[in-house]
């Protein structure tokens, strides 16, 4: 499936994924990522069950602390 993620498109395997997939797939281990979907943001406690379609606009950021 084809999806946009962090601004670039992606080409995604299956119809559908969970954002805990997305990460493995993106090899994505850091353990602060705040996910996005179309503009809605994503409670970390959903992220194996909340899926990315076709066509959906996915954002990840890394958290970052410091000063």
């Amino acid at each position: 499936m084809r999806v946009i993620v962090n601004f670039e498109p992606e080409e995604v395997p299956g119809e559908t994924v969970s954002i805990a997939d997305l990460l493995r797939i993106k090899r994505y281990t850091f353990p602060l990522i705040i996910a996005r979907i179309d503009g809605r943001l994503i409670e970390r406690a959903d992220y194996e069950t909340t899926l990315v379609s076709e066509g959906d606009e996915v954002e990840l950021y890394h958290l970052v602390s410091g000063g």
